[in-house]
């Protein structure tokens, strides 16, 4: 057995060959995604960096924006890279470039072998979490979002106050119950390989594209299709404001950080 490790990378690409070669040490294979807003030039450095780690791979590129299907698309590529190229993993762990782990890797090893059935995702309905930011619950399913929240917020709000004044809805796709949550996941193989090789993951990927904020229902929601045994809790650290932005760790968050019974910390 052995736990793979997806990391989405998109700056500081010198801490992230750090963190890279820090699981590899300890067995575990990464497939990186570097963000396709990367240089070339730069890319070609950290490939070629992380070359001598027969443990490393890289997966296509995408550009990876904030709430949109790009991250998405690179958590799938990355994750069917991790898949058939490493055939003894028997977990999945998403990542960023940020993260950074805060236990012995064995620790994390030894708790999902215990645990070789269970999936960690957060996966809630609407009406369990209290921290959607933006007065957008189960409207995230039922419109459309061609424009970004961040880079243009005045069109993404009169665009939604229009489909609101029409009445426009999507039609959610049969048997699917809309789930959110954290986008760090840790999956079985067994369960990720059924979400990628899904007879109806074109007609899935279709309707998610168009989701607000999608890398936060995607796995989420489909996860609940094929999953026996969910902890709907995620097992990396991450804090967020009343904006929903996450929080940064800093030393003086070491008392913190020590009494998480998490093993990856985010934005440290």
């Amino acid at each position: 057995m052995s736990i793979g490790i997806v990391m989405l990378a998109h700056t500081a690409l010198h801490r992230a060959e750090q963190v890279a070669r820090h699981w590899t040490k300890a067995g575990c294979p990464v497939v990186i995604h570097v963000d396709q807003v990367v240089s070339a030039k730069r890319y070609k450095i950290f490939t070629e960096r992380l070359s001598d780690d027969p443990f490393v791979r890289f997966s296509r590129r995408h550009r990876c924006d904030w709430g949109t299907w790009g991250l998405v698309a690179a958590s799938q590529d990355a994750s069917e890279l991790m898949l058939a190229e490493f055939e003894e993993v028997s977990h999945v762990y998403l990542t960023s470039g940020s993260c950074l782990p805060l236990r012995p890797v064995q620790e994390l090893i030894d708790y999902l072998k215990a645990r070789p059935r269970t999936d960690h995702i957060e996966s809630a309905t609407t009406a369990d979490v209290p921290w959607t930011v933006g007065g957008l619950d189960e409207e995230r399913f039922t419109m459309r979002f061609p424009f970004s929240w961040r880079r243009n917020r005045y069109l993404f709000d009169r665009f939604v106050e229009l489909q609101r004044k029409v009445g426009y809805k999507r039609k959610i796709p049969d048997g699917l119950t809309p789930h959110m949550g954290s986008q760090w996941w840790c999956l079985t193989r067994q369960t990720l390989a059924s979400i990628l090789e899904d007879p109806k993951r074109k007609v899935y990927d279709r309707y998610f594209r168009h989701v607000w904020i999608p890398d936060e229902s995607y796995f989420q929601t489909l996860a609940r299709l094929y999953s026996n045994n969910i902890v709907s809790r995620s097992l990396t650290l991450s804090k967020f404001d009343f904006q929903g932005k996450p929080h940064i760790f800093y030393d003086d968050h070491l008392q913190l950080l020590r009494r998480s019974d998490c093993f990856v910390a985010r934005k440290i």
